[in-house]
Order: structure tokens, then C-alpha cells, then sequence
């Protein structure tokens, strides 16, 4: 009783955590690139010779980070242990590198993807050479590699551990999705192979499991058609998106008692799906494609997954060919959910999920001939409001709030939708 009195004097009966998260939601008042700061950790200039096409950072501690380039180099960063540099007079704290794979040494071509295991024992990496490689996080040394004969796109692994099978997006071969067995190092089947001709969905270009279901995972084609299979299961889709399939179209289909087989394909997008993500609950799956629209699918609340139609705005810039990767706020830093995405114009967009309005427009300060965009974005965890990116530039940037923002200016007004009194 004594901690349900203080709880609803001080919280008005909210938990403690609400008031923090709320807290963290005002700092995305203040989001700024954060490289020029010397009390924090921060990357040094070309951390990689090319692109840094990939990042990944284990889910457990959030302070391992792998960072994959075009020039088939992969680095391990710790993000905890910044060292101290002097230059010119001021201290600066900068990463180093706690271990590297230089170039063509378990790669021949540029890095696709990376992607920690659940339980950080291991870690996957992609590439253009045909090959998805298996490293032992403690010895950090290659372990297995799987040669799939075609350029791998994208690939991923149950966030969950439950199951211990890879999907792969590979760009030949019979198309659909490759699923690969960790346990008994085999090619177990493909899923919507076959060709466009013979009943397949065609070449996918990016690829996700569902945080629900261990057996469910969904991919996006190169033609914007987006299917979803259960991997033990050799049949046929499960269901496919359709941009068309709004919450309002499902109540009115439900009361017409005749109902027409449609015979014509259904899109998600007008273009190639190249980047995807389910927030952390598994209810709702975010897909970006190269139309240059960000749509948002409730996956639970009717019979299909419905298209929320949620407008995110004229500013999204995305013809790029290759994997990008979108980002969501930490599920418990902050009530409302922000999304992160790498736009073509150099800038990163930040998004509130729930109703598509634009929080911020992130950008370098710096430009150079190799430009400045973003190709994949990870957050820490810690309450800390922490974002990097992957440049093309083959720089690793720092983002997210700066407290020095609110000394030279003031608090920034934010309107996060709730109201406290």
C-alpha cells in the first residue's frame, strides 16, 4: 500500500517508467549529428576505405558493434571502452577498432549484411561473393561458410533464437527465399522458387522473420510484391501484401456477400521493397520501397495484414538499389515509437510511427564528392538516445540528443501527444 500511495501521488497511477520515457520522448526536441562532440564517444574520420554498407549491434549488452564496407572489411567496435586522444590541444574521446577482418580475407567482395545471434555467440555476414559466413564471437574466427551460388541481398535470423534456420534474399538462381539450417549446415528448401513462369514470386530484395511467430517470415520482391511463408512448410505463400487493402476496404468487403477472386497481383509498392523491419511487439511490419513511400501494416487486428495508410510526408528520397536498413527507438526508451530512415538527400529522417508526422531532418555538416548518405542505422540502449549510421563516405556517424543544443538555445519545444498535468 505504501508504494501505491507514492505511485499515484507522484505518478498520477502511472509506473515509473512512464515519466522517464516521456522524459526520453523531449529529448527528440534536440536531436542533432553529435561528431563534433569531444565528451562522448565518436568515430574517426574513414573508419572504412568505402562504403559502409551495414551495422549491427548485439542485443543483449548494446555495446558490441560490427560495422561491414564495400571494400570486404569487417570491424568489431566497443562501444564502452572510447579511447582518450590528444590533438591540437583538446582531449576527444574516439573507437578504435577491437578487431578486424582486412580486406578479402573472409570476404572477396563488398559486405551485404551483418547480423549478430540472440545470444551474441555468434555473429553472419553477407556478401557479393555468394558467400554467408558463420563466425565464433569468442574466438572471433570464421566458422562456416555457406555458398550459395548468387549474390546475397539481405538475410535474417529469428530475433528470438527459437529456431535455428536463415532466410537468404539472394539476386539468381530460381528467385523467392533460400532457407538455410544452422544446426545441420544445410540447404533445407526455397520458398516461392521457381520463377514468375512456373508459379514462383520472383527475385526478393530484402527479407525479415516476425518477433511473434518463430516460423513466420515475410520478404520483398524487386517488382514491389511483398509474401509471407511458414518456413516448415513447403506449400505455398501464406498471404501477400496489398497497398490497396486499407482498414476501410476490409469492413466493406466483410459485408459484400458475393466476393470476386482477384486475379491480378497485389503490390505493396510500385517498386523494388529494399528495406523492412516489425516493431518489437511483432504487431505492426514497416516497409520502404524505391516509389519512395514508407508504408505501415497492422499484421493482427483483421484476417489480412492491413495497409494503415499512415502519410509520412513528401521529403522521403529512396532509388537506391541496394539493402538499406530503417531504424525504431528502443522498445522501452520512449512511449511513442520513432522511426529512423536514410534518405537519398544526404539526411535522415525521424518519424513519429503512430502518425507519420516528421520529428527531424538530420544532416552532416560536412560534404564531400562521395556524398554523405546513410545506409544503415542502429541505436544503443541505456535511455541514452543514441543513433549511428553507416555513410557512404566510409564514415560512422553519431547521432541523436545534444544536451548543448538546449545551453546555446534554450529547451526545444516538443509535442509528444500526451498531456500531463
Amino acid at each position: 500500500m505504501i508504494f501505491t500511495s507514492f505511485n499515484d501521488t507522484y505518478f498520477g497511477g502511472e509506473t515509473p517508467l512512464t515519466p522517464l520515457q516521456i522524459y526520453n520522448e523531449t529529448k527528440y526536441g534536440s536531436l542533432n549529428n553529435l561528431d563534433y562532440r569531444n565528451d562522448i564517444g565518436t568515430f574517426s574520420n574513414q573508419t572504412h576505405s568505402a562504403s559502409v554498407n551495414t551495422l549491427a549491434i548485439d542485443q543483449i549488452y548494446h555495446r558490441f558493434l560490427l560495422s561491414g564496407s564495400s571494400d570486404s572489411t569487417i570491424k568489431l567496435w566497443d562501444l564502452e571502452s572510447p579511447q582518450t586522444i590528444r590533438q591540437d590541444g583538446d582531449v576527444q574521446l574516439k573507437y578504435k577498432p577491437t578487431h578486424t577482418f582486412p580486406r578479402k580475407s573472409v570476404h572477396n567482395f563488398g559486405i551485404t549484411k551483418l547480423n549478430w545471434w540472440p545470444d551474441n555467440g555468434m555473429f553472419l555476414s553477407s556478401s557479393y561473393d555468394f558467400k554467408l559466413n558463420l563466425y565464433d564471437a569468442n574466438t572471433m574466427e570464421l566458422a562456416h561458410s555457406f555458398k550459395l551460388g548468387s549474390r546475397i541481398v539481405d538475410f535474417d535470423i529469428d530475433p528470438s533464437g527459437n529456431n535455428s534456420t536463415v532466410i537468404c534474399c539472394l539476386d539468381g538462381g530460381v528467385g523467392g527465399v533460400k532457407v538455410l539450417d544452422l544446426r545441420t549446415l544445410s540447404d533445407t528448401q526455397n520458398l516461392g522458387g521457381g520463377g514468375l513462369s512456373m508459379g514462383g514470386v520472383g527475385y526478393m530484395s530484402s527479407c525479415c522473420y516476425s518477433p511473434r511467430d518463430s516460423n513466420l517470415c515475410i520478404a520483398g520482391g524487386v517488382d514491389g510484391s511483398c509474401y509471407a511463408w511458414d518456413i516448415r512448410s513447403s506449400k505455398k505463400h501464406l498471404f501477400e501484401l496489398d497497398m490497396n487493402m486499407t482498414a476501410s476496404y476490409m469492413n466493406t468487403e466483410q459485408n459484400r456477400p458475393n466476393k470476386k477472386k482477384k486475379l491480378m497481383r497485389s503490390k505493396a509498392h510500385n517498386g523494388s521493397i529494399n528495406s523492412m523491419l516489425f516493431t518489437a511487439d511483432g504487431t505492426t511490419l514497416i516497409t520502404l520501397g524505391n516509389d519512395e513511400k514508407l508504408r505501415t501494416w497492422d499484421m493482427c487486428t483483421y484476417s489480412k495484414p492491413v495497409n494503415r495508410s499512415i502519410n509520412f510526408g513528401p521529403l522521403i528520397r529512396n532509388k537506391a538499389k541496394q539493402r538499406i536498413d530503417m531504424c525504431l527507438s528502443p522498445y522501452l526508451e520512449t512511449e511513442i515509437s520513432f522511426l529512423w530512415v536514410p534518405s537519398d538527400s544526404d539526411e535522415i529522417l525521424v518519424y513519429r510511427l503512430e502518425d507519420g508526422s516528421l520529428v527531424s531532418r538530420l544532416s552532416r555538416a560536412q560534404s564531400n564528392k562521395f556524398g554523405t548518405r546513410s545506409y544503415s542505422i542502429v541505436s544503443t540502449a541505456n535511455n541514452q538516445v543514441r543513433y549511428y549510421s553507416g555513410c557512404k563516405d566510409g564514415n560512422i556517424c553519431t547521432w541523436g540528443y545534444d544536451s548543448k543544443l538546449n545551453e546555446q538555445h534554450g529547451p526545444i519545444a516538443f509535442d509528444n501527444g500526451v498531456d500531463i498535468d
